[in-house]
């Protein structure tokens, strides 16, 4: 089990996403009518999630595994021997 603390930092971003210029960004005056364009994802964004999985899910397949179309958040990989690993993508602590 593992508990990923920064799993949503600095991965890519699919679509165009502005924010206002955080606070103490700019000099007195300056650039007050700017925003920025974000290139990575932040914490907090409510896009970072699923671009976060896409991402994972992009690996575990590059590496064997294939997604069970019942639940998209199980992966399967079978080895030529007869053995099979099976992963399981939970996350606790998405709000409702």
């Amino acid at each position: 089990e593992f508990d990923v603390k920064t799993a949503f930092l600095n991965d890519e971003l699919t679509e165009e996403i502005y924010m206002d210029p955080p606070l103490g960004y700019a000099l007195q005056g300056e650039y007050l009518e700017r925003v920025c364009r974000l290139k990575k994802s932040l914490y907090g964004l409510k896009q970072s999630p699923r671009a976060w999985f896409e991402r994972f899910g992009t690996v575990v397949i590059q590496n064997g595994f294939t997604r069970v179309h019942a639940d998209h958040t199980c992966f399967v990989r079978n080895s030529v021997d007869g053995r099979r690993a099976i992963l399981l993508f939970y996350v606790d602590d998405m709000d409702p």
